[in-house]
């Protein structure tokens, strides 16, 4: 009996060795298997310790790139709409310069001065003229001599001096009176020949070139919706502007071939226009028979009438 308990006692005790080895090695293989978990996440974690702050500055850059674009659209509308109000302030320039149809000149000097009096007081007459901004007589309004000198030298610059005397047009005349110094704008209308349409717009150091198509301005016609509808382009001419100590100021208007490729501004306020001229005189019928030939029936209206058509 003492030997059976002693060899019972043995097995148990064995038993239990064998049970606390097993533990022991679970737990040694879960530590075992904890440590390398934890040393592969820790690899894991340390094998890309750029990924955050790359994707970091990605989303900053991309931030950057929008807001590039977004000015750099802004930037380019402003200069649409620039070019747009430069190229309607030449238009507006360039109503009295072609309404008349001058002759073409490579320099100033070379130009008819005649032609350039008469460019000048056109400009006074288009203007913002206030209905009693000059006072009349009996064969029509007054402007000062002055006043057309002033007019010339900022469509033409100070190289050259305005030489004062009667302009004689189509179908009007703009009488000088050396003694009053002012010339007298007699109350009758007469239609324009031509009117502007810039085209290009090009910067040349001081120099700004003008390409104008010029359209008859007879031409013009009105679609169903009540818009002015331009017609084709009879001519085109360039004009060089030169940098003068006052701005800039027309030095050549020449003759030139159409642009291949044409993208024509939409001509704004220039539409079919009636403006203050001057009756011929008996004389000039012939003259007035030619120009009615060329530019249209005049018609005869106030001066009130007339400067608001100019404006």
């Amino acid at each position: 009996m003492a030997n059976d308990i002693k060899t019972d006692d043995i097995l148990e005790i064995f038993e239990q060795d064998g049970k606390q080895a097993e533990r022991r090695d679970r737990k040694s293989a879960s530590a075992s298997s904890a440590v390398a978990h934890k040393g592969k996440r820790k690899r894991k974690k340390r094998a890309h310790p750029w990924a955050f702050p790359l994707g970091l500055l990605i989303a900053v850059l991309s931030a950057v790139g929008v807001v590039s674009i977004l000015i750099a659209g802004i930037g380019t509308a402003k200069k649409a709409l620039i070019k747009i109000k430069n190229i309607d302030e030449y238009n507006k320039m360039l109503i009295p310069v072609v309404m008349n149809d001058p002759d073409t000149f490579d320099d100033l000097s070379k130009a008819d001065m005649s032609q350039l009096i008469d460019i000048s007081i056109w400009a006074i007459l288009k203007s913002d003229l206030a209905p009693d901004a000059y006072a009349y007589n009996d064969s029509g309004m007054v402007i000062p001599e002055e006043d057309v000198a002033k007019q010339f030298e900022k469509l033409f610059g100070k190289n050259i001096a305005p030489a004062h005397s009667t302009v004689t047009g189509f179908g009007y005349e703009f009488a000088y009176d050396a003694a009053s110094k002012c010339y007298t704008i007699p109350l009758t209308g007469v239609a324009p020949i031509y009117t502007p349409d810039v085209i290009d717009v090009q910067k040349k150091s001081n120099t700004v070139i003008l390409t104008v198509a010029c359209l008859a301005a007879s031409g013009w016609a009105q679609s169903q919706d009540g818009k002015m509808v331009a017609p084709a382009p009879d001519k085109y001419i360039k004009v060089t502007l030169r940098e003068g100590d006052t701005g800039y100021y027309i030095n050549a208007i020449q003759s030139t071939s159409a642009p291949e490729t044409a993208v024509t501004q939409p001509v704004t306020e220039i539409a079919q226009q009636t403006v203050t001229a001057s009756a011929p005189a008996a004389s000039e019928k012939a003259t007035a028979s030619q120009s009615s030939d060329k530019s249209g029936a005049s018609t005869t209206q106030s001066v009130t009438q007339a400067q608001t058509s100019i404006s």
